[in-house]
């Protein structure tokens, strides 16, 4: 068995962030996003391939059987679908193939979902029921026996209905971004791939469905979600590039007349240079770790830590992390930083 990391997207849902990182390098919990599944799927003994685009290609230089798609913009992309066919075709697959859509986090391990694949096509599925935050509507649902109670009556289920983005959904179960598929079945994906323009994984799952492949679902317990829905990321989606270095990345919007919101991501081992402003900011760590000094007092920083800091007090936040240090900045005046 390999895995397939699809990592080609453009990142159109993050707004500005997206336009100069892809999601799968979002940190989430002390870690990219690409580097807590690459974790999961190595833990299996499972080969990984990433398939990412050409403008996003820096990213992923430090890793192994990376496919750059010709890609340099949205309008320009593979489908979904077409970079799994794609990916098949240049590094010559030859055995079953477990797709993973890399902008998705989760806090379970992929144990029980690949000891559940008996050779029929599988899917990855989460209960959203209880998770306002999530639409079911715009996702890919499901119906089978137990779907319309929670918890079902097996974690392991043949699918009765799939659909892709339908309202009223089939259910309040989706589908994670998760597969796993039989190489028998290559052949009709390229044929979908020919015949559709529909290019989602779920519209191949329903494909497949047609085709009278029996599908099975496999029920995700713990957390799980699309990391580009958190909602300090999409509080930046308007927001404009203040700088955009080797560095760090820092978006910024004003709130209101005097208030200003900005985002920073502190690349890994690096600094911002010491500054000061003439009136109060406020600074919220949402993800890594690192120091802040203060006046020549240094102290530690992580997730969930608040720090304040008085007018004209000399700061300077470091990156001590393998991921971004990333913080949420509340300021009145906004003034240039280095």
């Amino acid at each position: 068995m390999i895995a397939l990391l699809l990592a080609g997207g453009f990142a159109k849902r993050l707004g500005t962030i997206g336009q100069v990182m892809p999601k799968a390098m979002l940190v989430e919990k002390g870690d990219t996003i690409l580097n807590h599944l690459l974790r999961k799927i190595q833990a299996e003994n499972i080969e990984p391939i990433i398939s990412t685009n050409k403008k996003f290609a820096k990213f992923f230089a430090g890793h192994k059987n990376v496919l750059i798609e010709e890609a340099a913009a949205e309008e320009e992309k593979l489908g979904a679908v077409s970079a799994i066919c794609n990916a098949i075709k240049k590094f010559n697959v030859d055995e079953d193939l477990m797709v993973i859509c890399a902008d998705n986090y989760f806090s379970s391990d992929f144990k029980d979902f690949i000891s559940g694949y008996t050779g029929e096509p599988i899917v990855g599925v989460y209960y959203a029921g209880r998770n306002p935050d999530m639409k079911p509507e715009e996702m890919a649902t499901m119906k089978f026996e137990g779907s319309d109670r929670y918890p079902p009556h097996k974690h392991n289920f043949l699918f009765n209905d799939f659909k892709e983005k339908i309202y009223p959904p089939l259910s309040e179960y989706v589908s994670t971004g998760v597969y796993l598929f039989p190489k028998r079945i290559f052949p009709i994906l390229e044929k979908f791939c020919k015949e559709s323009k529909q290019d989602a994984p779920g519209f191949f799952i329903q494909y497949l469905m047609n085709k009278g492949e029996k599908v099975r679902g496999y029920l995700f317990t713990g957390k799980w979600h699309d990391v580009s829905h958190k909602s300090y990321l999409q509080a930046f989606r308007d927001s404009k590039i203040i700088k955009a270095d080797d560095r760090y990345l820092m978006c910024e919007k004003m709130m209101g007349k005097n208030l200003t919101l900005s985002i920073t991501f502190l690349h890994p081992e690096k600094h911002a240079t010491s500054h000061s402003h003439p009136v109060v900011e406020v600074d919220f760590f949402v993800e890594g770790e690192g120091e802040i000094e203060l006046g020549g007092k240094r102290q530690h920083v992580r997730a969930k830590d608040v720090i304040t800091i008085m007018p004209n007090q000399s700061h300077e936040i470091c990156n001590t992390s393998r991921s971004d240090l990333i913080f949420v900045s509340v300021i009145e005046k906004c003034e240039k930083s280095d």
